[in-house]
This record gives structure tokens, sequence and C-alpha cells, in this order.
């Protein structure tokens, strides 16, 4: 290792910077992006909009302030930025000139607003924000109170809450309150006018999102299931006219008070709420949205044409569940069947794993500016690119590519200019500009550069090699940092959770620390992951344990080929189905000498009944249609690893949040309990406090932090680099 070089290590976490979300101006000269630090005192994260100039040049900060400025927005005439923050307490839409100066706030929700559209002319602004059946509609546009906040406290502490829908309680948000969010309309007012009256459009007791307006701005599309069915199957795509003036819609609004405008008496209170309360059931009745997708499928991402005839949106028919690779659907927006653009070993989105990449929107579905072409993000053998599919049914085409993983980008309106994030194994995400005409690629940032260079990284080496099978299998192997020719050293076998997502060009700070520490890094896509075709994703459903775990121990076996692994020094970790099959190998074989499991599954009946989700997971993944039935227990029981925990002799250590609900911590527990009950393997339970299921991307920085030391602490016992 070089002399003025050192090793990363765990707490180099609080100086990255991330940036995300590049949305580039209308006229194609200037991309607003997020750009999210550790703040060092608090240990918590802070995020800003910045500005850069496309054609090269100096990033600027362009807002400010001790909370988190979000979802950058350009107006189409480009002179102003919409996004969302917190500054004012709770999450908010504001507005701000192109050219600096003060934020002007926009909406005051009751319950917050976020995911600002514009309108095409510029007039008005959609968003989501939540509504709930205890909420009067008067006090839907105004901030809550010290007084109001209070009050939540004390019923969320002193009343029992009750529920009748099946997925009660979600791992992003926890508890479920008894809101849905809707989408509403708002008026972008002049300087120096008042706040705007919002206007609800949506109605319901459903969660709506993903609006989109229609060229002419008279039709919102949007997402919903608007069905009793709370499974994960279903989503359909909407349109429905934007309320007017005299709509049944606009007489249920309220507009936001004039400041410092004195509250209303108790009976004028009582009788506008009565008054407002009667005009909500007339929209609520009026509300009739057309159903385009047709109510068997799960649909995301519409988008209307340029002329507005047809409405694009990426989705499936359900085919092979939450295993079918999403297509384009092209439907007529006065009705009509679609027509696909297929091409099935394509995964549309993106489905690329990584542990220190910013939450946010991928690359935006875009219809070139003539209609004949539609862009989206693909995944193929652990690639993010873009490609664009004709509209002609002609083959899709790379766009933009490479061995990276773009993450989120906005084309200008010219169709000429893509400005984009992205980032790779060695690198954790930049902004780019890349000209669609001349083919030139432009660096816009580089947040990490002189972080970077204080450290030294690993080498990376692809690996293309045969299951027991015949399948091809694809992955990488990270070597020890001061690799030496001849000298043997531990292996760490990681598994990706999903089961449908993948590893690829992306930065796993976890991956390079056991690198940094003196470990090798074994990461595969075994079968059941994204990227590689249809008949691989689907793999795994109904045959967890078998293939997948053959997948697994046949790249250990390749790695062994390589010389420099030492085969009594492996390890083995992984999060949620890769917690799962972390559980699994160690029930299995006791070829690993020690092991980590995140956020896992041990015992897939009791996960019928526990996890955010219900009991579809094994439905669609284990093909168990009824999972309380005898025959449904014993098919669950067969592939679960508590069944086969008296066979655990592997060094483990249990890592789990108490507050995630995806794969709720009993499954730790539980498994836990049972090792220590037989008692023949070294194992210990981890909980991290105040996180969920996302604690490894998501989590407080100071937990993942502590994880990692507690990580590089259990194998370092168990299976402990070569000294020096």
């Amino acid at each position: 290792m070089s002399a003025s070089k050192r090793r990363l290590i765990p707490e180099d976490l609080y100086r990255f910077v991330t940036v995300s979300d590049p949305q580039i101006s209308p006229d194609g000269e200037v991309v607003a992006f997020v750009r999210t630090h550790i703040d060092p005192e608090s240990k918590e994260p802070r995020s800003r909009i910045w500005m850069a100039p496309a054609a090269g040049g100096e990033p600027v900060p362009f807002t400010q302030g001790p909370k988190n400025d979000t979802s950058p927005r350009w107006s189409p005439d480009g002179r102003t930025l919409a996004f969302v923050s917190d500054r004012g307490g709770d999450r908010q839409i504001w507005l701000i000139d192109r050219h600096g100066g003060e934020a002007r706030q926009l909406t005051q929700m009751r319950h917050g607003a976020g995911d600002p559209v514009w309108s095409p002319d510029g007039r008005y602004i959609a968003f989501t924000s939540a509504v709930g059946p205890e909420d009067r509609r008067e006090l839907l546009t105004r901030a809550k109170t010290d007084a109001d906040k209070k009050a939540e406290e004390k019923k969320a502490k002193d009343e029992a809450r009750t529920f009748t829908i099946m997925r009660w309680r979600s791992d992003a948000a926890g508890i479920r309150p008894e809101r849905w969010q809707q989408i509403w309309v708002v008026p972008v007012p002049r300087h120096g006018e008042p706040m705007p009256k919002p206007v609800q459009v949506t109605w319901g007791n459903y969660d709506h999102g993903g609006a989109t307006w229609s060229p002419d701005g008279r039709y919102i599309a949007f997402g919903a299931n608007r069905t009793e069915d709370e499974s994960l199957r279903l989503r359909d795509i909407f349109i429905t006219p934007v309320p007017g003036e005299d709509s049944p819609a606009a007489r249920a609004s309220v507009a936001p008070p004039e400041p410092g405008a004195a509250e209303p008496g108790e009976e004028e209170a009582k009788a506008l709420a009565e008054q407002l309360r009667k005009a909500a059931e007339e929209a609520e009745a009026a509300f009739r949205p057309r159903n385009v997708t047709g109510g068997i499928g799960a649909f995301r991402a519409a988008r209307f044409s340029p002329d507005g005839k047809t409405l694009a949106a990426i989705g499936h028919q359900n085919e092979y569940q939450n295993a079918t690779l999403p297509r384009i659907y092209l439907y007529p927006v006065e009705g009509g069947e679609p027509r696909i653009l297929d091409h099935r070993d394509l995964e549309i989105g993106n489905s690329v794993g990584a542990d220190v990449r910013p939450a946010g929107p991928g690359v935006e579905v875009t219809w070139s500016p003539d209609g004949g072409r539609i862009c989206v993000p693909v995944v193929h053998r652990g690639a993010c690119a873009v490609y664009t599919f004709p509209v002609s049914g002609d083959p899709p085409q790379l766009l933009v590519g490479g061995e990276r993983e773009i993450y989120g980008g906005t084309f200008d309106r010219s169709g000429r200019r893509l400005a984009f994030a992205a980032g790779s194994i060695s690198e954790i995400g930049d902004i780019y500009v890349h000209d669609l005409t001349t083919g030139e690629e432009r660096r816009l940032t580089a947040v990490n550069a002189a972080l970077f260079a204080e450290i030294e990284w690993p080498e990376v080496e692809e690996l293309n090699f045969k299951a027991r099978d015949g399948w091809d299998l694809h992955g990488w192997v990270m070597k020890p940092v001061g690799f030496e020719e001849g000298k043997k050293y531990p292996l760490v076998l990681e598994i990706h959770g999903g089961p449908h997502t993948c590893y690829g060009h992306a930065f796993y700070q976890e991956m390079q620390l056991l690198a940094a520490a003196g470990y090798g890094v074994l990461f595969i896509n075994p079968r059941g992951s994204t990227g590689y075709g249809q008949a691989f994703v689907d793999a795994v459903r109904g045959d967890y344990g078998n293939r997948d775990y053959h997948d697994l121990m046949d790249a250990v076996d390749h790695a062994l080929t390589f010389g420099w692994v030492d085969e009594k020094r492996l390890a083995v970790t992984g999060g949620s189905y890769g917690g799962f099959m972390t559980n699994w190998i160690v029930t299995q074989t006791d070829r690993f000498a020690a092991a980590i499991t995140h956020r896992s599954i041990s015992n897939w009946v009791s996960f019928s009944g526990t996890p955010d989700f219900g009991p579809f997971f094994n439905q669609i993944q284990h093909k168990v249609e009824d999972p309380w039935s005898p025959e449904g227990v014993q098919a669950l029981w067969r592939i679960s690893p508590l069944a086969y925990v008296k066979n655990v002799k592997t060094p483990i250590c249990i890592m789990h949040s108490e507050f995630d609900y995806r794969c709720p911590i009993e499954q730790a527990e539980q498994f836990y309990m049972a090792i220590k009950f037989y008692g023949q393997a070294p194992t210990e339970l981890v909980r991290h406090p105040r996180s969920n299921h996302d604690l490894t991307r998501q989590g407080p920085p100071v937990l993942r932090v502590d994880r990692f030391h507690k990580i590089l602490r259990w194998f370092g016992k168990y299976c402990p680099p070569n000294e020096g």
C-alpha cells in the first residue's frame, strides 16, 4: 500500500457526500440537484439544493438553512424552482426564483406536502398530501399548533388504536395513521399574493401518487390501487379531470388563513366544518376516475405523449407475479387496447443495490419531443443505463451506458441534453450532462474526490462462470487492500436482498470496509436476481434454498480456484432475503468460519402474519396460496432455517432493527433463542434502536457506523484477516 494512502474506516461515512435528483432547466443551461452531507455536530443528514452550469463550472449552493431541501422542480419557463423543505417545521412546498432571493412558502398542509409537479402552462402545481377521516377540512391548510401536537401525542399515548385493514403498519412510516395520500392542485401565486387555496383532486380511502399532467392541462393521470385487495399485486393508472372553480372539489376546499387572521369562533367553526363536510361528500361521490390499465396488473410512471393522445406506463399484468419484468404499455387516452413495447430480457427501472446512494427518483420516463421514442432506465448485468424505445416497435437502443449505475436523470425541453447522476463500484456518485447530438459527456461534480484521494482502494474483478446445472452466473470479487500474490486471504460471501434486486456497478461501503480490513469480498447475482432476463429472475419463486443456494455455493467453489482464497477462512453475510439465505446456509453446511445475518427471515410460518405487507410475500414467492392451512404451514416450515437450527455450528451474529416492520425482529429473536437453546454455536443478538428495515442504506449514520464496527469485530474474532 502506498505510504501516502490510508485504508477506509467506518467513520468515513460521516465525510461522504451524495448527490441525487438532477433536474436540468428547460433551456438546458443549468442543473439543479440535491447535495447531502452529514452534519458534523448532530451526525444527521442535511440536504441542500445546488446549481451547476450544464456547460461546466463550479457548482454552488442554491438553498440554505438548518433543515432539508429536496425535490427541486423547474417551472416550464425555467424562471422558478419549486422544492420541498422542512424549514418551517414540517415538509411543505416552497418556490424560489431561478436567480435566488427569498423562498416563498406555497403550501401549509396540516400533514405536510410533497411530490410537486408543474402544470404545462406553469400556472398550477400538483402535489400530494394526506387526508384522514378525522381531519376537519377547515384545518387542512393550517399549520399545526403546539396545542395540536400535544393533543396528538396525548392521544397516541392514552388511546387504543383500532384497525380494519390488513396492512396496518408500514416499514417506512411505522404504525399507519388513518390517513391516505391524495393529490391536490394549487395555483402558483404572483409575488406579494397571499398563499393560495389548494383543491383536492383525488378522493377515497386509497393512496394516490405519481401525478402527471396532460399537455393541455385539463387532466391528471395518477397511480393507485383503488380496490379492496391489499395484496402487492395491483396498481393501476387512472385519469381524472382537473377540478374547475365551480366543481364539487373546489367547493370542498378552504383557503389558508391570512397572516394574523383571528381564529373563527366556536359556532362559526362548527358551521364551516359542517358546510365543508357536506361539500366533501359531494366531491367524493362525484369522483369517478377512469381506470386506464384494467385492474389486473401493476403499473407506474405514467406519461402523456406530446400530442396528448397516448399514455405511456411502465408495468406488467402479473404474469410472473412480482418477478415479472416490466414493459412499456402505450394506452390510447380516449380508450382502447394498448400496444406493448417489449424486450423481455431488459429490466426497465433501477434495481441495482447500494448502501450509500441517497434516496430519490430514478431516471424519469420521458417522451422525445417528436413523440417517436420513450426513454427509460434499464438494468442489464449489474449496470443501470438509459435506453430509448422507438414507439414504432423497433428494437430499443442504448442511449447512455457504461459500467456504472445511472440512478437519476432528466432531459431538457429540446431532448438534446440529459442530466444524470451516476456511480460505480469505486465511486459513490456525481452529476453529469450528456449531449445527445454530439455524444459529448461532461462531469459537473466531484463531491468526494478529495476524500477518495486519501484512500487505498481494492482491485475488483468481474466473474463469469457456470452453475452446476449449466446456467450462466455473473458477479464480482473484490481483492483485499494490500493484496500480495502468493498469500492466502479470508473471503466474505455477500448476499443481496430482494431477491429481485441485484449487485452491480454501485458503491457499497460495507464491502469496501471488509476489503480494507484484509478480506476478499465475493458478490454475485444468483438466480432470482434482476438484470438477466425473465427466466432468471423468476427461477427462485417456489424454490428458495435450492438452486439459489447452489448458485452461491458454486460461486464459493469458483473463488477457491483463484489460488489466494483460504478455504478455512470463509465467512458469509447478507440482509433481508440475503439474511434468510445466510440463515439457510449455516443450517445446511459448516464450511463457513463465521456468519452475520441482517434483518433476516428464519421462520416463514410466522412470517405470514407479521410483515407490513401481510401474507402476500409467501403467496407470491413460495407459491403457497393458503399459508395457514396444514399443507401451507408444512410447505413453509420445510424451507424455514428455524426447522434445521439444530444443525448450526457456525459462529453467527444476528443483527436486526427494532422497528423493522418488513422483516420483523421476531424473526431474529426466534433464531437467536433456538441457537442458544441447542448451544452448539457462539451467537449474539444485536438490536439496533430507532431504525427500520432500511438501516443499512438510509438509517441513522451513528447506527450505521456502529454496525460496521460490530461486523469487523465479529469477523475479526471468528474469521481473522492476515496480520499486518
